[in-house]
């Protein structure tokens, strides 16, 4: 199992969205209804950056073609898409996001 790694502060705002990185990984973190998702900063069709994007709810939406993906669960709820992107574990801790990777 992987550690934790804090990837910066827990305060902002529903529909704010921010890229961020984890050794090699490169990541988008979400913030809806309070909480805080990371998915994986590319799109599933064409490897696009979704910290590109914006949020339409909990519905993350690729700025190139505009799939849109659940930042819950990383499903793909419309296409060009065909492959959900994947997801983390996150946590707050001491007012710090932290995610698994």
């Amino acid at each position: 199992m992987s550690e934790w790694t804090a990837v910066g502060s827990a305060e902002g705002e529903d529909g704010e969205l921010r890229a961020t990185r984890v050794g090699s990984e490169y990541l988008v973190l979400a913030r809806v209804g309070g909480d805080w998702y990371a998915l994986a900063d590319e799109c599933t069709h064409d490897e696009c950056p979704l910290s590109d994007g914006w949020l339409n709810g909990a519905a993350l939406v690729c700025n190139c073609h505009g799939s849109e993906f659940d930042v819950r669960t990383g499903a793909v709820l419309e296409g060009p898409a065909a492959e959900p992107v994947k997801t983390y574990p996150v946590r707050v801790v001491d007012g710090r996001i932290e995610v698994q990777v």
